[in-house]
């Protein structure tokens, strides 16, 4: 077994900052996957990229998801040192292993349970509904501005007790702190994202204090609160955390999906017309969207031991990117992996991630796409790209789009 590995062993290095990779991140996906089961980016970071390996990562309790386990934490501080981002960070249940994770999970988890999200369905379909209103008749308009954006922004506001007129502040706040699960930032953007910190923190510490003088607590804010001040099961520092990552969370993936998603239709008409003609395949076809052109890229783990992946055993302290679209179509776990399939079953993607950190909010979010693809083609039978090169947003990991301008 080899401990350790040189890049370049398996294949050259990977630069993910790159425009091309940006743009379109498959083609170096499919070349990190062929290299071998480990591979390593041009900073050094770890990259597992087959199915099997990547959901077996996801999955095991000798890998952590607190990066102070990573070795280079302590000396590079990527969240601002002493900073309110840093310390907020610190409390989500994404970035903990139990037990706190464990017991930051159950108290939120609440909120996401099937009946509850089912609860939710007419309420999708309102907003979805209002919102294409807007655009009706107007031959042309930018889906993300229209839908893909506020549609996950008021659904999360509604489970969360947020005033949905608080939009614009909500939205602004969760765009900059989207950056915290980018492999590489700028000051400038961490300085951005801990500003938006500091006042989401801020409002919210506002809209906990109305709750409790209202005692309002028959909603997912109530029941944190109650934890809080009765059982003293959640922090006030991670119930405001938590909060904030439910936000973040709640909408910034949905977003993606809904975008990335009808890109993707459009450009498959036969698949489409498919699935127009046949709405019961909505379901699949969500999975597929997930799968096809999934919103992250990367996934995130830290060594606390040495931690073996076929041949190549790797150090403790280090970082390793379970590289999620290069896993989602490995031809090992799906056939014919480059085709895009409304109707593909089984299809195992971990877009949600796998095991204990699996995404808490996807029953949510699939609601939220399943609803507005089906309006969506119910309202727009003659749906086309009115871009023929819609622009990506400039990440590594949150994959989704500036815009994307559509004619009626």
């Amino acid at each position: 077994m080899t401990a350790g590995y040189q890049p370049g062993a398996n294949g050259a290095a990977v630069d993910m900052r790159d425009p091309a990779f940006l743009h379109d991140p498959h083609p170096a996906m499919a070349g990190i996957r062929a290299a071998g089961r480990v591979a390593r980016d041009v900073q050094g970071t770890w990259l597992v990229s087959h199915h099997a390996d990547a959901n077996a990562g996801l999955r095991t309790s000798h890998l952590s998801r607190d990066p102070k386990h990573w070795s280079g934490y302590a000396h590079y501080r990527p969240f601002i040192a002493e900073s309110t981002l840093e310390r907020v960070v610190e409390t989500w249940m994404l970035f903990n292993d139990p037990p706190r994770h464990t017991r930051l999970r159950k108290l939120a988890s609440v909120a996401f349970k099937p009946k509850v999200v089912e609860a939710l369905r007419d309420r999708i379909g309102q907003v979805t509904d209002a919102l294409l209103d807007e655009v009706a008749g107007k031959g042309e308009f930018d889906l993300m501005g229209a839908l893909a954006q506020p549609l996950p922004v008021r659904v999360i506001c509604d489970v969360l007790g947020l005033p949905p007129e608080d939009f614009g502040a909500t939205k602004a706040w969760s765009d900059a702190l989207a950056i915290i699960v980018e492999p590489v930032t700028r000051r400038a953007q961490r300085e951005a994202a801990n500003r938006a910190a500091e006042e989401m923190v801020a409002y919210l510490r506002g809209h906990l204090r109305r709750h409790r003088e209202g005692r309002i607590d028959d909603d997912l804010l109530g029941a944190l609160i109650r934890a809080q001040d009765e059982d003293g099961a959640i922090s006030e520092d991670e119930l405001l955390g938590n909060l904030v990552l439910l936000f973040i969370a709640g909408h910034e993936t949905t977003t993606n999906l809904i975008g990335n998603g009808m890109l993707t239709l459009l450009r498959h008409p036969g698949q489409l017309s498919r699935l127009r003609a046949d709405p019961a395949l909505m379901q699949t076809a969500v999975e597929e969207m997930l799968r096809f052109e999934g919103s992250v890229n990367v996934i995130a783990r830290h060594t606390v031991e040495p931690y073996a992946v076929g041949d190549t055993l790797i150090p403790a302290g280090e970082t390793i990117f379970l590289l999620a679209s290069a896993a989602n179509r490995d031809p090992a776990a799906f056939t014919d992996p480059d085709r895009f399939d409304v109707a593909r079953s089984p299809n195992p993607h971990i877009s949600f991630g796998a095991g204990i950190h699996y995404c808490i909010g996807a029953p949510l979010a699939r609601l939220e796409a399943q609803v507005a693809f089906a309006r969506l083609l119910e309202r727009f039978p003659e749906l086309s790209l009115a871009d023929g090169a819609p622009r990506w947003r400039p990440l590594i990991n949150l994959r989704g789009l500036e815009a994307l301008h559509l004619r009626t």
